[in-house]
């Protein structure tokens, strides 16, 4: 089995502002050329981390290593790391090229090593025509790549992007998502991302890290993560969820026998963690959810109001006091307080704790 190399790792890391507790205790191993997405929401702690592993920020206990080389107290041009901002902090008076170039020239490279990287960079961004311009000349798209240039000309062993597509429209922004994981794989450079918008992370990423009041919730890969979230949080976080109370009735055999109150239907778990009478959480995401042809496994909402996304309609509807959301894909009509009756795979649901 291949052993993956740990480009960058935190230890017991934690950072306070004065008496508030930003990351509380975090351990992480991001590997060699992976692409790694902080997913959370704003104030979560994410650009907190990132700016730790920067330098930009001190942390209060822990270590942190780069490459096996303990940085935890090193200045940020000590560290082998560029990072990309928000703003993309690009020099207004400077052409697309000389913007490239500044960082090398900083390193005191050579004129040929400058040059050579320099076209190889601006190639790969498909800027070429661009070379000249200024960045108040470009459009929010080429400035984010003549940014994303800069920070990877340097070749660095950890490229840090703080969410560097905030700035653009969705369009422009789901597109520029496919060209930086492009990039990403071309360079094979370790990429952490830190962004708030789970699209961007399930498309993009090798693996997410939840993070959720200065702790990580789950790490893992974005169909395990979408698939099998571990937590509540997780789950309502990624993707859409319909939630139904559910309790243990008993443990047998190390399996749980768990009632899902609302459809009177009980679940065998292969999980001997749980406790008798304790409350969980039973998950169905809306696209498992069909309009049923059959009687088996089924149960009736009340619609109360559907929503048409071009390709498909998210209905809303009512089960007892729970709200469940469904998809469809044709062009059914389906009127207000109208009756549906929906049909489930029991093993689809997801089981989680309810804290």
């Amino acid at each position: 089995m291949l052993v993956k190399k740990v480009m960058v790792k935190l230890e017991n890391v934690t950072k306070d502002f004065g008496e508030k507790k930003i990351i509380k205790g975090i351990d992480l191993e991001i590997y060699e050329g992976e692409f790694l997405t902080l997913l959370g929401p704003s104030g979560c702690g994410k650009t907190t981390i990132l700016r730790t592993i920067s330098g930009l920020e001190e942390v209060t206990t822990g270590k942190i290593y780069i490459d096996n080389e303990e940085v935890t107290n090193l200045p940020p041009q000590k560290r082998d790391v560029n990072t990309i901002f928000q703003n993309f902090a690009l020099f207004n008076t400077m052409t697309v090229q000389k913007n490239i170039e500044f960082g090398l020239k900083m390193k005191k490279l050579s004129n040929e090593e400058i040059k050579k990287r320099t076209n190889n960079i601006i190639e790969m961004i498909q800027m070429q025509d661009f070379i000249n311009a200024k960045p108040n000349q470009l459009s929010g798209g080429q400035q984010q790549r003549v940014a994303l240039a800069r920070g990877l000309v340097n070749k660095p062993k950890v490229l840090l992007l703080d969410e560097p597509l905030s700035s653009l429209d969705l369009k422009l922004r789901k597109k520029m998502g496919i060209e930086l994981k492009e990039i990403q794989n071309k360079t094979e450079i370790t990429f952490i991302y830190v962004t708030h918008d789970q699209d961007e992370a399930l498309s993009m990423s090798d693996r997410i890290a939840i993070i959720n009041n200065g702790v990580i919730e789950q790490i893992a890969t974005p169909k395990e993560i979408y698939n099998n979230p571990k937590t509540l949080f997780v789950a309502d976080f990624i993707g859409e969820s319909n939630k139904f109370k559910a309790s243990v009735m008993m443990i047998k055999n190390n399996e749980a026998i768990v009632a899902i109150d609302d459809l009177d239907l009980i679940l065998t778990i292969p999980d001997n963690s749980y406790k008798i009478g304790e409350s969980l959480v039973a998950i169905l995401r809306p696209e498992q959810l069909k309009i049923a042809t059959t009687e088996k496994n089924t149960f009736t909402v009340k619609c109360k109001e559907s929503i048409y996304n071009g390709n498909y309609t998210k209905v809303i509807g009512k089960l007892n006091k729970t709200d469940v959301s469904f998809i469809i894909y044709d062009n059914e009509e389906i009127t207000k307080n109208s009756e549906i009756k929906l049909k489930y795979n029991p093993k689809d649901f997801i089981i989680v704790r309810s804290k």
